[in-house]
């Protein structure tokens, strides 16, 4: 395998820790320890104190398993394999499912491993473009699967542009999907993070055996520093699969790291609506913010999940502009190179509003001095 550079791991990796006003996060705002323990009342903390710090099991702490399952219609804990992240669960898929000589069909744009593994074990990949309202053409879909198709892999509430698909493209994706004997592997890190309950999604894995869910505790509930994911599947011999090559990889996930993580899926109701409210007032406040600087962005608002994907009605070079404006006023977004796109941002509204208005405040001070320039 020879992968190439991850572009926007590259860029958090130079800049997420250097600046002050990360404005392109992709997750909910950060949920505490503390948080966690309080939810799960008094006996919680002790119960943290003493865990024994051993190794996990494979697939995940049952507990864990039996929580991540309740959060679908038809999955069973036996039906849930846990891992580091969302990232490790894509790594883990692609490895099981894809060989030299076979392809797949890639939404596009979409996050970079999704279809980067597989081009470096030697599939051919095929992107299904959105097109510029960031909506999917399914007639499309069928002139792009052919016998060596082996998946087709989609991003819904989507990252970076915040698009969604309806229910019943959804229902017609999955038919497309089990014509043809391929997968489906859906990327729903997002899931549960809508403004409106009508664009809520089923989650893919309880539509079809063909189809894989991956999810994330990082994005809806802001705990990317548990690396906490997990894959939701019908199919046994994929999940051992799975299972199998992870003794290859990170074995299991930390005591700690489950432990919490069972708090937070269990206490979803109760963390989730929070983190929407949040991002839908920092959704407004870019709104302003595009109407004080007339010009400068056109975007469409998100449908569900923490991002949008702005574009840049600026003559400008979007990399050098980004870094620009990290360099010199700690002002962190992502340059839509990132996804292939050289007339893009990505911008996120999870984050704390208070250092989302002061670094929207930093923004508008850049960008008068750069229309000066």
């Amino acid at each position: 395998m020879r992968l190439s550079p991850f572009l926007l791991e590259r860029w958090f990796a130079k800049y997420e820790f250097e600046v002050k006003y990360n404005l392109c996060a992709s997750c909910a705002s950060s949920t505490n320890t503390a948080e966690l323990l309080h939810l799960a009342g008094e006996n919680a903390a002790n119960e943290y104190l003493h865990l024994d710090l051993d190794y996990t099991q494979n697939p995940g702490n049952p507990r864990l398993r039996k929580e991540i399952s309740r959060l679908y219609q038809n999955q069973q804990p036996e039906d849930i394999q846990v891992t580091i992240g969302a990232s490790e669960a894509i790594y883990l898929l692609m490895n099981c499912l894809v060989q030299p000589g076979d392809n797949i069909v890639v939404q596009y744009p979409i996050y970079q491993s999704l279809f980067e593994v597989a081009s470096s074990i030697g599939a051919e990949v095929r992107c299904w473009h959105l097109d510029e309202n960031f909506n999917l053409d399914l007639d499309k879909l069928p002139q792009l699967i052919d016998e060596q198709t082996k998946m087709v892999v989609v991003n819904y509430p989507h990252s970076p542009t915040g698009a969604m698909i309806s229910i019943e493209q959804q229902q017609r994706l999955i038919q497309i999907i089990e014509k043809n004997d391929c997968y489906l592997i859906s990327d729903e890190v997002y899931a549960g993070i809508v403004y409106n309950p009508t664009h809520e999604l089923p989650r893919a894995a309880d539509l079809s055996s063909l189809a894989v869910s991956i999810g994330d505790l990082t994005k809806p509930w802001g705990l990317g520093g548990l690396r906490v994911g997990w894959l939701a599947s019908k199919q046994p011999e994929l999940l051992e699969k799975c299972s199998a090559m992870r003794d290859y990889t990170t074995m299991c996930n930390a005591a700690p790291a489950e432990y919490l993580s069972s708090i937070a899926v269990q206490y979803s109701e109760e963390i989730l609506p929070q983190k929407i409210e949040l991002a839908r007032q920092n959704i407004k406040t870019w709104q302003q913010f595009c109407e004080q600087h007339p010009g400068v962005f056109s975007w469409i608002p998100p449908k569900g999940g923490f991002t949008a994907f702005p574009k840049i009605e600026l003559d400008v070079n979007v990399d050098n502009f980004c870094r620009k404006l990290a360099e010199e006023y700690s002002v962190l977004l992502m340059p839509g190179s990132t996804f292939g796109s050289d007339q893009h941002i990505r911008i996120g509204f999870g984050n704390n509003s208070t250092q989302f208005e002061e670094g929207l405040e930093l923004f508008s001070k850049f960008i008068n001095s750069y229309r000066k320039i």
